[in-house]
Formats: structure tokens, C-alpha cells, sequence
């Protein structure tokens, strides 16, 4: 028989802008942008059907410290909505959503919400079970100090229950409340309920150390099903069951070309390869086209200035819903041939090519828009720089090859 049940989700970014994306056409960019609403509704319902006995939201409930009135209406809305089926709710916030001299948020004075101390609410089941739930929530956008030390002892109850908005300690720049999963283990609580990584994670299994991850992926480096985590107890301990509540999905179709292949002979093979890859929510994808180096140089250069794209837009335009899917963009794998353009000796390309393409100039070159999160986060990617370099590598490979062209049309 089950004793406890609650719901752990952290990340919700309400108003997210979903940077990029605003190409997409008026109503289905609307359903983007409400994806992470819809996602809490999703969470609410499932909340009131299982009658769980509580909610915990462990940071960055909203995308930006200034948060849209309508975010705000929303979420107390919702969070209403649970106390009114006797569902409580514990509110910690995170870097995105911090504490600030102006902080004032329109939320139940029922909700529960931790101060920037670590501090322990407690909480009795209707069939007796004591739960003591021990958080804090971020004094600011950056938070240097391992929190961890600060969460105090396993009290005398039946579950005790961490809010952590942290990442793991990596190297000698840790921003965001630092831990070890050792730290975590060594308070001996039934679960840790984590958030900040927005990718859903189970660090360790005793106790259960848990990511919810974000509930709606905002951008191609957050693919896979989001949700949140319904905990439930059984023989004394905690365990997690992850339930999908995201209302897109990013996807990547890898698609081979050959020298075969036109403009209309491409677009059929994604259409089928989209109708391959039905997904259970919306699809936003990525194509990654492999082979380029036997298009010819105008077909390459069609996909890589997004006049194949552009056209592309217009069919899918008809048929998005029925589909339901987007292409959003082409990555084009770097040819597999040597590049020698311009005559360029390929050993002296590939010397130049390491100097240039590395972390540091990317980073260099970025300049003050690595001063935001999001956009450090994936410029720091390897994969960022990976596709840069793919690119250039592909942009040269064409351009030799429209040279190779036109000194041909000369020489006849």
C-alpha cells in the first residue's frame, strides 16, 4: 500500500522566448511559446488524479527575473487549483528566478517557499506519515557556496525530502550551488529532489537522487521526452516514475544524399523520412544531411543559404498539423573529401584550421553574449564548435568547387 505520493518538477521556464524559432509560422510558434504552459497543466491534472499530498517545484519556475503578469496570473492560477483539491506545494526558486529586493510574486499565501537560508518545513499526511522537506532558494544569479553543508541532520520522521537547484562540482568555476552525489548520500534523506539540469537524470538509486529536468525542452540541446517525476513510497522507501507532459519534441533526421538527388527528390525523402519518425507529441526537427560532397555545388549552396529551406517552408506550411512536425533547420556534415580551395595546400588548411577553430576563439569571438546563461552554455558545447567548424569546411569545399566550375567554362 502506498503511504506517500508527491510530484518533484523544477525548470518549468514559463515565458521561455525559445530564441530562433520565431521563423515558424504565427499559430504554431503560439503553441510553442504555450508548450511550457500547457506542460503545467499537464502536471496540475495529474496532481488532482492521483491525489498526491503534495508538490514540490525545485527552481527556475520562470525563464527571467522579471517575470510577464500573465506568467505570473498563470502560475498562481494553477498552484490554486492544487490547494483547493488539498494538494500542498513547495515553492524553492533558482538562478533564473532568484530572490531580489523586488521579488514580489502573486502566489497563494498558502504555497510554501524557502528563503535564501536552507531551511525545513514539515508536513503530516492525512494517514499520519511525517515528512520534512529541507530547501532554500537563490539570493542571486549565481551562487558560489556548497548549500549542501547547510541542510541539516535526518530529523525523527518518516521521510525527509532535499530541494537542491545545484549542479554537480566540476573544475574551479562552479556557479550554481555546487554538490557531490557523496555529499547528497551522506545526509541519509529518502530523496533528493534536484533541479537546474533540464534534462531528466537519476544520479544514484540510494536514496534516489533525482533530475525532473525542464518540463517542456526548449531548444535542440534539450531533446528526448520531458515531464516531471510522480514519487511514490512503498516498504519505506522513495521511488520515482518519470510521466511526459512536454508538447514538442526536438528531433534530429539524418538524411543521405546522392547524385541522384534534386530539390523535389529531397523534399520527398524528408517528408518520408518525417512520417518514419511519427512521434507521440509534435516533432521539431533538425535534418542533418550527409553525402553533400555528390550534390552539385548549386544544391549544396541552396542548403546552405536556406533557399531549399525557404521552399521547403512552403509545402510544410500545408501540412505541419497533419505531420505534426517542423523543420527548423539543415546541418550539413562537413564533406569527407580534403579541402583545397583555392589551390591551398591541404596540409597547410588543415594547421590553419586547428589554430582557428578552437574553444577559446569561439568563446573570444562570442564576446558579451557569453554574459548570458543560455548562450554560454552551448557556445562552451563541444558540439557548437564542432558545427562551426563543419560548416567553414563545407563553405570551402563548395566555394572550390564553383572555381573548379567556372575554370572549366572557361578553358571550353
Amino acid at each position: 500500500m502506498t503511504e506517500l505520493k508527491f510530484i518533484h518538477a523544477a525548470d518549468l521556464h514559463l515565458d521561455s522566448p525559445f530564441l530562433g524559432m520565431q521563423q515558424l509560422p504565427a499559430a504554431l510558434w503560439q503553441r510553442l511559446h504555450d508548450a511550457p504552459f500547457q506542460a503545467v497543466k499537464r502536471l496540475v491534472a495529474t496532481a488532482i488524479e492521483q491525489q498526491v499530498d503534495f508538490v514540490v517545484l525545485v527552481g527556475d519556475l520562470f525563464d527571467r527575473e522579471t517575470q510577464s503578469i500573465r506568467a505570473q496570473v498563470f502560475l498562481a492560477e494553477q498552484l490554486q487549483l492544487l490547494i483547493d483539491h488539498h494538494i500542498s506545494v513547495f515553492v524553492s526558486y533558482g538562478n533564473h528566478d532568484h530572490l531580489t529586493e523586488n521579488h514580489v510574486l502573486t502566489l497563494p499565501t498558502e504555497v510554501a517557499v524557502f528563503s535564501a537560508d536552507v531551511e525545513t518545513k514539515h508536513f503530516t499526511t492525512q494517514t499520519g506519515e511525517r515528512v520534512a522537506i529541507s530547501g532554500f532558494s537563490y539570493p542571486q544569479r549565481w551562487l558560489e557556496t556548497n548549500m549542501v553543508t547547510h541542510f541539516p541532520e535526518r530529523g525523527t520522521v518518516d521521510y525527509q525530502i532535499g530541494l537542491l537547484h545545484g549542479a554537480i562540482k566540476q573544475g574551479d568555476e562552479n556557479h550554481y550551488a555546487p554538490f557531490t552525489v557523496s555529499e547528497l548520500q551522506a545526509t541519509h534523506y529518502d530523496y533528493w529532489a534536484l533541479g537546474h539540469i533540464h534534462k531528466p537524470q537519476l544520479l544514484a538509486s540510494q536514496p534516489e537522487i533525482v533530475y525532473a529536468g525542464t518540463i517542456q525542452g526548449r531548444n535542440k540541446l534539450e531533446d528526448g521526452p520531458h515531464g516531471f517525476e510522480l514519487v511514490s513510497s512503498s516498504t519505506g522507501q522513495l521511488h520515482a516514475e518519470f510521466i511526459r507532459a512536454d508538447q514538442f519534441e526536438w528531433l534530429t533526421l539524418n538524411i543521405q544524399v546522392n547524385a541522384d538527388t534534386t530539390d523535389e527528390s529531397l523534399m520527398s525523402q524528408v517528408e518520408n523520412a518525417i512520417i518514419d519518425a511519427k512521434q507521440s507529441v509534435f516533432g521539431l526537427i533538425e535534418l542533418q544531411i550527409s553525402g553533400i560532397e555528390t550534390l552539385s555545388p548549386a544544391l549544396v549552396s541552396r542548403l546552405t543559404d536556406g533557399t531549399w529551406l525557404a521552399r521547403f517552408d512552403q509545402q510544410q506550411r500545408r501540412r505541419y498539423d497533419e505531420q505534426g512536425a517542423w523543420v527548423y533547420s539543415i546541418s550539413v556534415a562537413a564533406p569527407k573529401q580534403t579541402v583545397t580551395y583555392a589551390q591551398l595546400d591541404a596540409k597547410y588548411w588543415a594547421q590553419a584550421g586547428d589554430a582557428v577553430f578552437t574553444p577559446d576563439n569561439l568563446q573570444q569571438t562570442a564576446g558579451r553574449l557569453m554574459q548570458y546563461d543560455f548562450l554560454a552554455t552551448h557556445i562552451k558545447q563541444d558540439e557548437t564548435l564542432k558545427a562551426i567548424t563543419e560548416a567553414a569546411k563545407t563553405e570551402l569545399f563548395n566555394q572550390a568547387r564553383l572555381e573548379e566550375e567556372q575554370d572549366a567554362d572557361h578553358q571550353a
